[in-house]
């Protein structure tokens, strides 16, 4: 009987982004494999490599009324229709960056603010439901008899996010209606920098990097900056050599000091009504502000001109909003503002700051970059899908253990953790974070129950960013995951009945095992992996 993975004829990728998504994808079967992006999207306008990641929600956040790029433009002029129809607003909800509410290191005050009705989850799950559609219709004209049984998913982490984000992403997919009972296997994980590196490839060779050499891969996103160290391997596969690491400062910060330039530019209570009554008015003035303006800034002073800003052909409706002494100033001006070098490398600098791109260029001999940078990571992620072997060794971001319980030393331990019974939970290490690790590489040891009649078993898996943890209940500590196994046999031996317990680091999950070494019984589950 044929397997459902043995089956898979196409890989499609999944950037799903914090401001915008896309999907690439390939026939797997053909000789040599072609990975096509999709740029074809619902609503008016060119076709474009990715659309925004927005929905637009009705009154109730029951029903998604446009979605995309869509949800930006009609969603000032479905406020404009419910209020004719009715007598009143409607107030269709906007989301936007829901995204970022899976990222734990982001304050709650920092994450974008959801309809009261509405968690973030939901939102993934109706985007999703939405690209689904558009990934269908696509797969249908190129591939008629194309089943969704036979596709398999490769969808893009950030790097610099936790274990749980996996799950979560997983779990939506699910609920998506990506994946069913019958192919709960056809989706994989990769992170941005490692889909990049791999889609770089062909550009890096160009510069004369061959086997053995090593890159940085710089991934600045909409929500995050993440960087990795790579090595080239024969074959075109890669080793990881460091650990990754990034941070919230991709191109979406730098819009929302855009934003807030605006607002001390003109009032802020001005640019609240603007939020309020015309917000696809506001989305329009940044979509100007990144095509015509972001996207084209390189950090220089003697390639930049100041650019003057017009707000009665810009953004008409939110002159009616500004008042006092602001409006006088601006009808001096003829309402033209002015964005001069200075002001707009201010907006840059939350991200400047910290991946300090512009000392690269005393430092590495070679700068590149790919044909189409936008479609890196997406066409990266199909890459990786067609041939997951090509990434050969990965960086642990975490350590890794086991809760054991230990008599209770009252000269060495903290007393506040001491139990009832004298003992105190430990972590039993058996990865060290920044370990450079083979896939399929594992890790083990050997255990004994803690009591004569003990009948189960109970392995808490346990992970930090600290490198020599002591304790399971140390700040930062996270229970990744419990395995459990039958111990009813061989009684008569009590304690002297060993269990060899290990986790194997694969392709982008954990897998956990124990084994009764008397029995040779094992048991299995797998934990999703940090990356």
């Amino acid at each position: 009987m044929t397997s459902p993975l043995e089956d898979i004829r196409v890989v499609v990728g999944i950037d799903f982004g914090t401001t915008f998504s896309g999907f690439a994808y390939a026939h797997k079967r053909s000789l040599v494999p072609e990975i096509e992006l999709n740029t074809r999207w619902p609503g008016p306008g060119k076709e474009r490599e990715k659309t925004n990641t927005v929905l637009l929600y009705d009154n109730s956040c029951k029903e998604v009324l446009k979605w995309g790029e869509q949800a930006l433009i009609y969603g000032q002029k479905k406020n404009k229709k419910s209020i004719k129809e009715s007598g009143s607003p409607q107030n269709p909800h906007v989301i936007e960056r829901f995204k970022l509410h899976l990222d734990d290191k982001l304050s709650t005050d920092g994450k974008p603010r959801l309809a009261q009705n509405l968690n973030y989850k939901r939102a993934i799950i109706d985007y999703l439901k939405k690209m689904k559609e558009v990934i269908k219709n696509t797969l249908d004209k190129r591939w008629p008899d194309l089943k969704l049984t036979q596709v398999l998913f490769v969808l893009c982490v950030p790097a610099e996010w936790g274990p749980h984000t996996k799950a979560i992403m997983r779990d939506c997919a699910y609920q998506a209606e990506l994946l069913n009972e019958s192919i709960k296997s056809h989706l994989e994980f990769t992170t941005e920098p490692e889909a990049a590196a791999l889609h770089c490839l062909s550009s890096i060779r160009e510069h004369g990097l061959t086997d053995g050499d090593t890159f940085l891969v710089v991934d600045c996103g909409g929500g995050t900056v993440d960087l990795t160290m790579r090595t080239i391997q024969m074959g075109n596969e890669l080793n990881e050599e460091t650990e990754r690491t990034g941070d919230l400062c991709g191109g979406t910060f730098v819009d929302q000091e855009f934003i807030k330039f605006i607002g001390r530019t003109v009032g802020f209570n001005a640019l609240q009504n603007l939020k309020t009554y015309a917000y696809g008015d506001l989305q329009k003035l940044v979509i100007y502000f990144c095509d015509q303006i972001k996207h084209s800034f390189t950090g220089d002073p003697d390639e930049y001109e100041t650019i003057g800003l017009d707000l009665e052909f810009r953004c008409p409706s939110l002159i009616k909003y500004i008042t006092g002494a602001t409006k006088t100033i601006l009808e001096k001006s003829e309402w033209v503002i002015e964005l001069d070098f200075k002001t707009l490398k201010k907006m840059f600098d939350i991200v400047i700051d910290k991946i300090i791109g512009e000392q690269f260029k005393r430092r590495v001999p070679y700068i590149a970059s790919p044909q189409q940078p936008v479609a890196a990571i997406v066409k990266g992620a199909v890459a990786y899908g067609l041939d997951m072997s090509r990434v050969k060794r990965r960086v642990l971001k975490w350590t890794y253990g086991v809760a054991v319980k230990a008599n209770f030393d009252i000269g060495n331990d903290p007393l506040e953790l001491r139990t009832g019974d004298n003992k105190i939970w430990k972590f039993d290490l058996l990865a060290v974070r920044e370990t450079n690790v083979s896939v399929n590489k594992e890790f083990c040891k050997e255990y004994k129950p803690l009591n004569p009649e003990q009948t189960m078993a109970e392995f808490n898996v346990y992970i930090t960013t600290a490198y020599q943890p002591k304790y399971i209940d140390e700040d930062g500590m996270r229970l990744l995951g419990t395995l459990k196994i039958t111990l009813s046999r061989w009684l008569s031996l009590g304690r002297d009945r060993p269990v060899e317990f290990g986790l194997t680091f694969g392709a982008m999950e954990i897998k956990a095992t124990a084994r009764n070494t008397l029995t040779n019984e094992t048991y299995h589950t797998t934990f999703d992996l940090e990356r």
